[in-house]
C-alpha cells in the first residue's frame, strides 16, 4: 500500500491527511506527525486572551481524532527530511529518535516563532499565537489598570523567494511581516476588553507595523479605514518599526527608536521551522520555506508536496490558504494514484474575519490586490462576528477536517 506521511497537525497538515483518507480510501496507508498531542483552533486564542473561551475546549485530541478515521497518529517532532532516501528523522517526547519512510510526503509543519531573535521575549514578552501565550497574557490583562500597550507584528524572515517555485509570479512576494490579522483583532479585543474593566481611559494604545503601514497585504482603501479607525480611537501608529528588544516599560527597533509599553502584544517573527537546517538543503528555498509548482509539489522532489505556511507561495501566512494549498496537494495525489478527481486551482485569496466578541461585530475581510486583483472586501456586522463563532464550532466539531472550507469561506 502507498505510504504517505504527513508532517504537522494543523490546518494544512490535518486537511492533508483527511482528504487524503477520504479521496483515496484503502489505497493509502497515511500518518501525520505532529509535536503536540492536539490541534490547538488558533483562531480562537485572541478569544482565550480577553477571557470569552477557553484554550482546553479548542483542542482536537489528535490520538482520538485521526484514528477514527484511519489516520495513523505519531507524537513527536520532525527534526529531519532526507529528501533523495525518502526518510524522515524524528524525536518523540521521551528524547527517543526514530525514523520512518515515505513514498509521498506532505511538509506541513509551518513556520517557527522566532521569540529568540526578541531580547526580553522570556519576561516581558506577550502573543495569541499558541494557547500558552494566551492564557497568559489573559491574566496579564486581568491585572492591567492603566499604562501604555504597544500591539504590533516582528519581521517575516522570508528569504528572497530563491529559488522560486513554478508558478504565477503573482502568488507570492515580499512581505515584511507574515499575517496582521492577529495584530488587528487584538486592536478590536484589546479595546474593548479594557472598556468593560473600566480601563480604558487609563490606556494609550500603540500600533506597530515592521512594514510601510499595517496590513499591507489588503487594499490601500481597506488600510485607510483602518488608520481612520486608529485614528479616531486615540491610538498612535508607528511603521518600520523592527523589533528588536522588548523591555519592562518600552520596545525598541532594529534602530534604538522605541515606543512606550507597558504590556507589548507582539506576533512573534516568523522563519523556517527548526527542522530546515538539518534536512536534503535543495528541498527548501533560501528562507527555509519550500518552493513547488501550481499543484504544491516541490519542483525538486516529485514525491514531496508543501502545504500551509511551509510553502514559499502561502503569502501572508493564512489558514484560509493553508487548507486550500493541502486540498489541492491531496487531489493531485490521488490522480496520480489512479482516483480520478476533480483537480482545484489555486486562487490566492486574503480571506479572514477580525473578530471582537465583547462589542458583538466582526470585519469580514476578502481581498485579492496583494495578487494583483481587485477584489477588496472589509465588511463590519454583527452577522460576521455570528460567522466566527459557527466557524469555531464547525472546526471543533469536526476535529479539524474542512472539508467544506472552500465553500463557507464564501460567506
Amino acid at each position: 500500500m502507498t505510504k504517505l506521511l504527513v508532517l504537522g497537525g494543523r490546518f494544512a497538515g490535518l486537511t492533508a491527511a483527511y482528504t487524503a483518507k477520504r479521496l483515496l480510501g484503502n489505497k493509502i496507508d497515511v500518518t501525520l506527525i505532529n509535536n503536540t498531542p492536539y490541534a490547538a483552533f488558533r483562531p480562537g486564542m485572541p478569544h482565550v486572551s480577553i477571557g470569552v473561551l477557553r484554550a482546553e475546549d479548542l483542542e482536537v485530541d489528535l490520538a482520538a481524532a485521526l484514528p477514527a478515521k484511519g489516520i495513523k497518529f505519531i507524537l513527536g517532532t520532525a527534526t529531519k527530511i532526507d529528501a533523495k532516501k525518502n526518510k524522515v528523522e524524528y524525536e518523540l517526547p521521551n528524547k527517543d529518535k526514530k525514523d520512518i519512510t515515505y513514498d509521498y510526503l506532505v511538509v506541513a509543519f509551518g513556520a517557527k516563532l522566532g521569540v529568540e531573535h526578541l531580547k526580553g521575549w522570556d519576561e516581558f514578552g506577550n502573543s495569541v499565537c499558541e494557547p500558552q501565550f494566551a492564557i497568559a497574557l489573559h491574566e496579564k490583562l486581568e491585572k492591567f489598570k492603566g499604562g501604555n500597550i504597544a500591539i504590533g507584528s516582528g519581521t517575516f524572515y522570508q528569504g528572497t523567494l530563491t529559488p522560486r517555485g513554478k508558478y504565477p509570479s503573482n502568488w507570492a512576494s515580499h512581505a515584511d511581516s507574515a499575517c496582521e490579522g492577529p495584530i488587528f483583532e487584538m486592536s478590536l479585543m484589546v479595546p474593548a476588553f479594557l472598556k468593560k474593566k473600566g480601563v480604558l481611559d487609563k490606556t494609550h494604545i500603540t500600533i506597530f507595523s515592521p512594514g510601510e503601514e499595517i496590513l499591507t497585504d489588503i487594499s490601500k482603501e481597506s488600510r485607510g479605514i483602518v488608520k481612520t479607525m486608529y485614528s479616531e480611537a486615540g491610538f498612535d501608529m508607528v511603521w518600520n518599526f523592527k523589533l528588536s528588544e522588548i523591555k519592562k516599560d518600552e520596545i525598541v527597533d532594529e534602530s534604538g527608536k522605541t515606543i512606550k509599553a507597558d504590556l507589548a502584544i507582539i506576533l512573534p517573527p516568523y522563519e523556517k521551522n527548526d527542522a530546515v537546517v538539518n534536512s536534503t538543503a535543495d528541498l527548501f528555498d533560501d528562507g527555509g520555506f519550500v518552493p513547488t509548482d501550481e499543484h504544491m509539489r516541490s519542483i525538486k522532489y516529485d514525491n514531496v508536496y508543501a502545504c500551509g505556511d511551509s510553502n514559499q507561495v502561502t503569502v501572508p501566512k493564512l489558514g484560509y490558504l493553508a487548507v486550500q494549498t493541502s486540498r489541492i496537494a491531496m487531489e493531485d495525489l490521488s490522480n496520480r494514484l489512479g482516483a480520478s478527481t476533480k483537480q482545484e486551482e489555486y486562487i490566492p485569496e486574503v480571506v479572514c474575519i477580525a473578530d471582537n466578541p465583547l462589542e458583538g461585530f466582526a470585519i469580514a475581510v476578502n481581498d485579492t490586490t496583494f495578487y494583483g486583483g481587485d477584489k477588496k472586501i472589509a465588511e463590519p456586522s454583527p452577522a460576521n462576528h455570528i460567522k466566527k463563532e459557527l466557524f469555531t464550532k464547525y472546526f471543533m466539531w469536526t476535529n479539524g477536517d474542512m472539508a467544506l472550507d472552500k465553500y463557507l469561506a464564501s460567506w
